[in-house]
């Protein structure tokens, strides 16, 4: 796939100024795609979309399909006549703190939603109800199942299906009936949720595309088992009878955590995908590439390989590597698409398995500069002059430090002795030529943006000097991620006219 050389700002929906206590659809997303337009970037990079699971991770959802309801604008709502003026009277319309509030804003928006469904259901316009209908026959296949999930975990106030009653949790079709007519208004409440996703989603994507700005999506590798997918597929999936996961997915031991990482999803049964026709995988990237214009596939070597940890094991170290059909997973997907809008995130434990497999399906690669001054031979393959064009380069990742957060613990660790980072960081004051702070991640801009990659990709943490303070992720922990809000005004037509001579001055306008 040739991509466009472009440039573009990683920034996930809930970390917008605009909405209460997390960022929303809204007026600030639209506002978003403007900031972008005017600095003349293409591409707008979001985090998974999916609702959000345990410790608030997007990446770790009830459903590969449904997305996530806090991001619902209610102010788009009451222009939708759905909620009153007066129901957001007081309630905070921005960003004052740079954290996000996910406990009050889905205490808040769950209120506002039931309000505008009472509303929808009393006096909602014709065509609205013409739309939700049509939407409910377009996406059944996936809907249905998971709404009905939705109305069973607020029922039992789990999402465990393996603690819910066994004929349920089994889904025997006596029982499912019944469970859908006893349970049908909240299952008629969770599809309009859906649905107002759905409708401010395409409006927002409306207003991207007439300015020229794509947005970027991500498709996690694995389900959480506790989720929609896997209660409804549970033979796709490498189960004990009783729906208790066999294995657990994560990551081997690395740099980021001597214990690996144990992030217990649940494993595919890749030969019951092979003896499918990979279906449900079919189904769920056609699911993203109508949400997005391009999709990153997080944790690419899992279609080659990926580590199995028995459930037993508290950590990551007793996995082992276990291959995967990735050639007859693609194949499929090429039949079914004249062309693959994905990028391929190869990173971590890769062996040249993945970058064949990456290559075979004309995918672009990722490559990060953060990783590019370590002193093992892969690190040289990050540094910005030798990408290649087909690859999307970032300074950092959503798992990274910011930018200036990683320089500043580079030099804390060479002033503590630590030979390696001294060595580290000679390398990187030697590339570009200076050792400020704010000259470095300038420059590391810059270096990124003049390189030959296509694509460049740059978490706004670092376009605007932000320290190690405004992470979104720290992979092995479990609290405190996922929850940097960028504070209103802090985008301005000075940024915006200064990213836009960046993008003249390297062809990426």
């Amino acid at each position: 796939m040739k991509l466009p050389r472009r440039s573009g700002i990683l920034l996930h929906i809930t970390s917008l100024p605009g909405g209460p206590y997390t960022g929303d659809l809204g007026p600030s997303a639209h506002g978003f795609a403007d900031f972008l337009a005017e600095a003349g970037q293409g591409w707008w990079q979001t985090l998974p979309l999916n609702p959000i699971g345990a410790y608030e991770s997007p990446y770790s959802s009830i459903s590969a399909f449904a997305c996530e309801p806090l991001m619902i604008s209610p102010k788009t709502l009451v222009e939708d006549g759905l909620l009153n003026a007066g129901s957001l009277r007081g309630l905070p319309g921005g960003s004052k703190t740079w954290k996000a509030s996910f406990g009050r804003s889905r205490r808040l928006r769950s209120k506002l939603l039931t309000q505008a469904y009472q509303t929808f259901l009393e006096r909602g316009s014709r065509a609205m109800q013409r739309d939700f209908r049509a939407f409910r026959n377009r996406e059944r296949d996936w809907l249905e199942d998971y709404c009905l999930f939705a109305a069973l975990k607020a029922r039992y106030r789990t999402s465990d299906w393996t603690t819910w009653p066994k004929d349920v949790a089994r889904r025997e079709p006596p029982v499912l009936r019944a469970t859908r007519e006893a349970l049908a208004d909240d299952i008629d409440y969770f599809a309009f949720e859906q649905f107002l996703f759905d409708r401010q989603w395409k409006a927002l994507r409306r207003h991207c595309g007439g300015r020229r700005v794509g947005i970027i999506g991500d498709l996690p590798m694995f389900m959480a088992h506790q989720s929609a997918d896997v209660w409804a597929h549970a033979d796709a999936f490498l189960l004990y009878a009783n729906g208790r996961p066999r294995f657990v997915a994560g990551a081997p031991p690395d740099a980021f955590s001597e214990d690996g990482q144990r992030w217990g999803n649940a494993l595919y049964d890749w030969k019951h995908h092979e003896r499918t026709g990979f279906a449900w995988w079919k189904s769920r990237l056609q699911r993203q590439l109508e949400l997005f214009d391009l999709v990153r596939l997080d944790h690419f070597i899992g279609f080659t390989r990926y580590w199995r940890i028995p459930s037993r094991s508290k950590t990551a170290k007793g996995g082992r590597w276990i291959g995967a059909p990735g050639r007859g997973l693609f194949d499929e997907l090429t039949r079914a698409h004249a062309e693959l809008p994905l990028i391929a995130e190869d990173l971590g434990a890769v062996t040249k398995e993945v970058w064949e497999l990456r290559d075979r399906y004309g995918l672009p690669g990722m490559k990060v500069l953060q990783f590019a001054f370590g002193s093992k031979p892969g690190n040289r393959v990050h540094r910005p002059h030798d990408y290649p064009r087909a690859s999307m380069a970032f300074t950092g990742t959503h798992d990274s430090n910011t930018m200036l957060g990683w320089y500043r613990d580079l030099r804390r660790r060479a002033r503590s002795h630590d030979a390696n980072a001294k060595a580290e960081l000679g390398r990187v004051q030697s590339y570009f030529g200076t050792s400020r702070e704010l000259d470095v991640v300038d420059a590391a801009i810059r270096a990124l943006f003049a390189s030959p990659a296509d694509t460049v990709i740059l978490p706004l943490q670092d376009v605007l000097h932000l320290d190690e303070r405004h992470r979104m992720n720290r992979p092995g922990t479990t609290h405190g991620n996922w929850t940097w809000r960028l504070k209103d005004r802090q985008l301005n037509r000075a940024l915006a006219r200064r990213l836009h001579a960046l993008a003249e001055a390297t062809d990426r306008l």
